[in-house]
């Protein structure tokens, strides 16, 4: 299972994965990925130690390679930022944002509502191309 931490879920989402049969979590030190990262490994092992599992990592070790070695080399760090919380929110893909933004540059829509409704559209990564087409849309409703 590959967690999300967008809404702040991914080590939530992970055990629940865990608890439907998943015998493999994906995960990275420092919760380093996309939007606001993914499922950070030393959290996700200091929750399985302390409800009994025994996963042979010493999280301590975990937690200051994250803090000393990752975090450091990171222009900015991962954590849960209004855009994250909206990707989330939404349910809409992280490869959006940056169109949504420059959509809410041109056109005056709220990058917000243009996320919720790709989200409500059900679109994939690499719809990008509607992105514009739902800004002039409601920019056009909006003026009317």
């Amino acid at each position: 299972f590959h967690g999300h931490h967008n809404l702040a879920m991914g080590v939530g989402n992970s055990l629940a994965a865990i608890e439907a049969g998943a015998n493999r979590i994906d995960g990275s030190a420092a919760g380093l990925g996309a939007g606001a990262g993914n499922t950070p490994l030393e959290a996700m092992a200091a929750v399985l130690e302390r409800l009994g599992a025994d996963t042979g990592i010493d999280i301590f070790k975990l937690a200051d390679a994250a803090e000393d070695h990752v975090l450091p080399i990171v222009d900015e760090p991962v954590r849960l930022s209004r855009d994250a919380l909206v990707l989330g929110y939404a349910g809409a893909y992280s490869s959006f944002l940056l169109f949504a933004k420059r959509a809410e540059a041109r056109y005056g829509v709220a990058s917000h509502q243009i996320l919720l409704e790709m989200a409500r559209r059900r679109t994939v990564g690499g719809q990008e191309d509607l992105i514009e087409e739902i800004a002039i849309e409601m920019a056009k409703a909006s003026s009317e």
